[in-house]
């Protein structure tokens, strides 16, 4: 199975040592999300539109944060944002014409595979959106940030915001809410 193009670029990237933390997916469009490279830990890859997603190995999405730019029918951004689903991305955007808005999966067969969370950011704040997003995601232990591997990441963010009393509010908000007992 080939990955999506300039993919090997990203993982020579990441192999280097790179961090990167924002994956662009253009689909079917050469030029997608071009101007969001430019700036450090981003990198960005192409679905071709003679490919379909599910015949792609999405394997170099592994846990970063994934924006989909696309000029392609809503059949294939459904199927690219499954595959990266699929593939452990960390989180799901989508950049349409309001803005750019995290997407989350909805299992109905009554509705869309993927929908809003949230309300659109113009792409100026992406940035800061994705920050926030961050941050609320490592110190919830939400999606892929519950991993172990972002323990101490979580631990520097409880720091950050509750300072000297960090150990006591995580043991405040980790613990198990206490059972009613019998009288």
């Amino acid at each position: 199975m080939r990955a999506p193009a300039y993919a090997k670029n990203l993982i020579a990237r990441r192999q280097r040592g790179e961090r990167i933390g924002l994956l662009v997916v253009g689909v079917h469009d050469w030029s997608a999300g071009e101007e969001l490279v430019a700036q450090a830990g981003v990198a960005r890859v192409v679905v071709p539109a003679d490919t379909l997603p599910h015949a792609l190995d999405w394997s170099c999405a592994v846990a970063l944060d994934c924006l989909v730019v696309s000029a392609a029918p809503q059949e294939i951004d459904d199927a690219v944002l499954t595959m990266l689903q699929a593939a452990g991305a960390a989180s799901l955007w989508g950049w349409f014409a309001e803005g750019i808005i995290e997407l989350q999966p909805f299992a109905s067969k009554y509705g869309p595979p993927f929908v809003s969370r949230g309300e659109a950011v113009p792409p100026a704040l992406f940035k800061r959106k994705l920050r926030d997003h961050h941050s609320d995601a490592l110190m919830l232990r939400q999606g892929a940030y519950a991993s172990p591997i972002y323990d101490a990441a979580r631990e520097a963010a409880w720091c950050d915001v509750f300072g000297v009393g960090e150990a006591a509010a995580i043991a405040l908000l980790s613990a198990r809410p206490v059972e009613a007992r019998a009288a």
